[in-house]
């Protein structure tokens, strides 16, 4: 019998092998038994409808049953909190969409620099990954390799907001249940911090400032 659900639903192996007759085998092909690699996980759960009947919800294509439960988890979380997001939409698809979205509600130079940070670093560093799947972990790890690789405190809390409105932007649309950033973005930098140089900037200013005076003193 395939293993069930904690909660409801049922996990089961299956493959695109076809009959003498041209239809599948599915769940039934004989090269699935025993702990053949043959085959991937899915899952199949039933699921209320618009018409109050219930209707069954199958995916397939899973690499390993750890996989196709956490699958199903989701089409589960997705019931209980009125979610309707697509499990397959990826971030790259739904940053795209929002920056269409806001471009007519935002400042012209805001929209500019939202825009430069979704395609310059956000699909970049995350676009692949499903938007239900982004984990503030993964936030987490992003910005501290943005700062270990020399990219400044403040640069990186911007990209982290915008991430963070866009992802917003999904709670209230009921496309994700929470927003990963709220515990993963680092604080916003003090004043002081913000206007602070690095040894290269203030050296950039100082002789600046030395070639001005310079000029002046003619």
């Amino acid at each position: 019998m395939a293993p069930r659900s904690p909660e409801r639903g049922r996990l089961y192996r299956r493959c695109g092998c076809r009959r003498v007759d041209g239809r599948q085998f599915g769940a039934a092909c004989p090269q699935l038994k025993g702990r053949s690699p043959h085959g991937s996980w899915a899952f199949a759960v039933d699921l209320p409808s618009a018409d109050g009947r219930r209707k069954p919800r199958c995916r397939s294509g899973f690499p390993t049953r750890k996989a196709a439960h956490a699958a199903l988890e989701r089409a589960l979380t997705c019931e209980r909190t009125g979610l309707h997001g697509d499990e397959d939409l990826a971030l790259a698809a739904y940053l795209t969409e929002w920056l269409r979205t806001m471009e007519e509600t935002l400042k012209p130079t805001t929209f500019v620099r939202y825009r430069d940070y979704v395609r310059a670093d956000l699909v970049p560093s995350f676009g692949r990954i499903a938007l239900q799947n982004l984990r503030p972990r993964l936030i987490t790890a992003w910005q501290e390799a943005e700062l270990a690789g020399g990219r400044g405190r403040t640069t990186v809390y911007r990209i982290g907001a915008t991430l963070s409105s866009a992802l917003g932007a999904a709670v209230r649309a009921r496309l994700i249940a929470d927003n990963p950033c709220r515990y993963a973005l680092t604080p916003r930098p003090a004043a002081q911090e913000r206007i602070c140089w690095n040894p290269t900037q203030a050296a950039a200013f100082l002789r600046h400032n030395h070639t001005v005076s310079a000029l002046w003193l003619k």
